[in-house]
């Protein structure tokens, strides 16, 4: 199989919405592209389907729930074997390393080395393999994306573990072989400029196509979005869990409630499927904070296309990175804050590396907070209450998103590092 570029990715694309707007700008621009995506898990496999009318073409590699159990077993146990030598032999077999970082890189590579390509674009580390060792195998060129700063994912005390060890051997061993490397947050390609040596990163921001704002929900799905009294406060994740913030929004409506006399009803809207045990715990807090318990919202998951018109019916957006010792959290700019400001909402952003820079963009519609302080937040919580400053942020948000916060702007840095690399 041929096609002009080939994009890689461990995961489903439909969790990976960043390499499916490159896959869909790379066909506008008129390349022949498919993709390579790992297959594992029933929920994904069932969204992908929403691309199969889409110009490019997508190749499987099942693992996981989505492969047979002797396929499973045998993957798994490959995965557990070579962590287990790891440990007990220090050794620099590459072989072992490979099979330790993730269940499939042996199948991504050899899947990967079926497609005969010009350009292979690596997402996500463990996908690194398979697009390098393609590119070695064609004399093609070869592209990482830079999502995360991987290593600064673990905390100093978990620096020594295998994971770790890990990461960083696939950060030294790959990154520095690529021919370019794209990254979605300034500090991002800063943070692998200094480590690795390379050249910095070109930034290409997380952002959305415009198309995005409309057409893709049902007119009775949209209007059971909001809570349909006072102000919405929203946030969404696949997980909704512990260490994400949520406990000090919810703190902090508590605490906005009791400094305002005639503040209107603030609902926490969450959108995701709830962790074990955490939404009775998350409820806890909100009956300590005098919270009503309809201040607290579930939202099922939805489909990634219609994230921006869903969140467009709410009127505040959450972005709540909690760096929690984490280097990664505090350099990478989500595709939250990003989705909120082309949905139009005033964002309440915890104050990261990565958010700040979002707010030095669009400082009248990000209000900035700093991560675990209720009372900070709560100031916050009552500036975005009142109506007309709320629709202020609103429409400088919006322009914001219109002029160059989305996708039709950004793409123009991605499709130039391609065409350079490619000589064109």
């Amino acid at each position: 199989m041929s096609a002009d570029i080939c994009l890689v990715t461990p995961g489903h694309p439909s969790k990976n919405p960043r390499l499916v707007k490159e896959a869909d700008a790379l066909v506008e621009a008129g390349y022949e592209v498919t993709v390579v995506a790992g297959d594992y898990h029933p929920w994904g496999h069932n969204a992908d389907e929403q691309y199969a009318s889409r110009e490019w073409s997508i190749e499987r590699v099942p693992y996981g729930p989505m492969a047979s159990s002797l396929r499973r077993g045998i993957l798994s146990g490959r995965k557990r074997v070579a962590e287990a030598l790891l440990r007990a032999i220090p050794t620099e077999s590459e072989l072992l390393k490979r099979r330790a970082i993730h269940w499939a890189v042996p199948e991504l590579v050899q899947k990967t080395r079926s497609i005969y390509a010009n350009l292979y674009i690596a997402h996500n580390l463990p996908a690194l393999p398979a697009a390098v060792a393609a590119a070695q195998d064609r004399g093609a060129k070869v592209g990482f994306d830079a999502e995360d700063f991987h290593r600064g994912q673990y905390k100093n005390h978990e620096r020594e573990s295998l994971d770790a060890q890990l990461t960083m051997w696939v950060e030294e061993e790959y990154i520095p072989r690529c021919d370019y490397v794209t990254a979605a947050a300034p500090g991002i390609g800063e943070a692998y400029t200094e480590i690795l040596d390379i050249s910095q990163p070109a930034t290409v921001l997380n952002v959305f196509p415009e198309s995005q704002r409309m057409g893709h929900t049902s007119p009775e799905e949209l209007n059971a979005e909001h809570p349909g009294r006072g102000v919405s406060l929203y946030w969404y994740s696949q997980t909704i869990g512990p260490d994400r913030g949520l406990e000090t929004v919810v703190r902090a409506i508590g605490i906005a409630q009791r400094k305002a006399d005639a503040l209107p009803p603030v609902t926490l809207s969450l959108r995701g499927s709830w962790a074990t045990g955490y939404e009775e715990e998350l409820r806890t807090v909100a009956h300590e904070a005098e919270l009503d318990d309809e201040q607290v919202r579930h939202l099922d998951r939805a489909a990634p296309d219609q994230l921006i018109e869903r969140a467009d019916q709410h009127d505040v957006g959450l972005a709540l990175e909690q760096p929690n010792e984490l280097l990664a959290r505090d350099l990478c700019i989500t595709n939250k804050i990003l989705a909120y400001l082309l949905a139009g909402l005033p964002v309440i952003a915890t104050d990261t590396d990565g958010q700040r820079y979002v707010h030095e963009q669009v400082p009248e519609a990000v209000a900035l907070s700093p991560a675990g302080d209720p009372d900070a937040m709560a100031d916050r919580i009552l500036r975005w209450t009142r109506s007309e400053e709320r629709s202020e942020a609103a429409d400088a948000a919006e322009q914001a998103a219109r002029e160059r916060l989305n996708w039709s702007v950004e793409k123009r840095t991605f499709l130039s590092e391609v065409r350079s690399v490619l000589g064109q």
